[in-house]
């Protein structure tokens, strides 16, 4: 998978494959976006998403995901790929997620950006993270 679209500086981990990895059909995609305002918040919120990352196998509705990072910003945040809308919004109202989401509410900046796409096409999907994440960044600056 190719990460040619991604600005010097940005950290993509591996692709984390979901029970229903590689699954044929339309996807549906989310990008998060988080800005924390200091080096100590974000390896907090980077080892929480790390953790959270770790119960993706078992994650109904998911195809998989890439966590990414921008250290030198204090930035990152995940490109998640879900059989549908529906499997995505599940996740987000998991009581684990919703702990998270709770605990950090407030203390940081988030951006979203989701989308339907015909096909699991990482490159494609990568692509249009990576001009999501460097236009979120703009607007941020």
């Amino acid at each position: 998978m190719h990460t040619k679209s991604f600005s010097e500086g940005t950290v993509l981990m591996p692709w984390n494959p979901g029970p229903n990895d590689r699954r044929p059909g339309p996807v549906f995609v989310s990008v998060t976006d988080f800005l924390a305002d200091s080096e100590a918040e974000a390896r907090d919120i980077y080892t929480a998403g790390l953790e959270l990352g770790r119960t993706w196998p078992v994650m109904q509705g998911a195809v998989g995901l890439w966590l990414w990072g921008r250290p030198a910003e204090f930035r990152g945040g995940s490109i998640s790929i879900w059989e549908s809308e529906r499997d995505m919004r599940r996740f987000v109202r998991w009581p684990v997620h919703t702990e998270i989401v709770r605990a950090w509410r407030g203390r940081i900046g988030i951006s979203l950006d989701s989308w339907q796409a015909d096909t699991f096409d990482a490159d494609a999907i990568l692509t249009r993270a990576g001009e999501t994440i460097d236009r979120t960044h703009r607007l941020a600056a």
